[in-house]
């Protein structure tokens, strides 16, 4: 937030983040002993890094970094018009009008499409065998529409490494979020 637009995508994580980064793919390791871990990231160098770390502390052998930037583009489409509302209503302000439907669609696109375009995208990524573990790291905002939209909690702010989690199979697909304010689960209908 007090980072300038022109070198937010350049922002590195943490010393702090790199260790956390390093435990959380360690904890998973411990979780899922002999599972193969792919890791997918959007734009940010810091989301990359986060990934990056994850890989390491899980074990690169048992891990894979994928491009799947693409896949999850940006919700803003107008920057300057973004930084401008930005500064006018403040970052949770605008969070919250975004996630209301009440920011013009040529600034963030529509946030209720947003979600359901990048879920589908999710469940629909063929490169991921039964035993994988598939991790993206992403910013905030593109995890506050999917659960403003698919879980119905509207939050403006997301712990470092917390996010959703998506349990698919052939039979049954469930997205999950949980902080320490609300605990959601659904089970999805695509």
């Amino acid at each position: 937030m007090g980072v300038p637009e022109h070198l937010r995508h350049g922002v590195e994580i943490t010393p702090e983040g790199v260790k956390m980064a390093l435990e959380f793919g360690n904890s998973l390791q411990e979780i899922f002993p002999g599972r193969r871990l792919v890791l997918g990231h959007t734009t940010a160098r810091r989301c990359q890094m986060t990934a990056e770390f994850i890989s390491r502390g899980f074990s690169t052998e048992c891990s894979q970094i994928i491009d799947f930037q693409e896949k999850i583009e940006d919700p803003i489409l107008n920057m300057d018009s973004y930084v401008n509302l930005r500064d006018e209503k403040g970052w949770q302000n605008l969070i919250i009008q975004w996630l209301n439907q009440q920011v013009p669609e040529d600034i963030m696109q529509d946030p209720d499409i947003y979600a359901d375009t990048h879920v589908k995208r999710l469940l629909a990524f063929d490169n991921i065998d039964d035993e994988s573990l598939f991790v993206v790291i992403g910013h905030d905002y593109t995890l506050f529409p999917i659960i403003s939209s698919v879980l119905g909690k509207k939050v403006t702010g997301i712990d470092f490494l917390n996010g959703i989690v998506i349990n698919a199979n052939s039979e049954r697909n469930e997205i999950m979020f949980s902080d320490e304010d609300c605990k959601v689960r659904r089970v999805l209908e695509y």
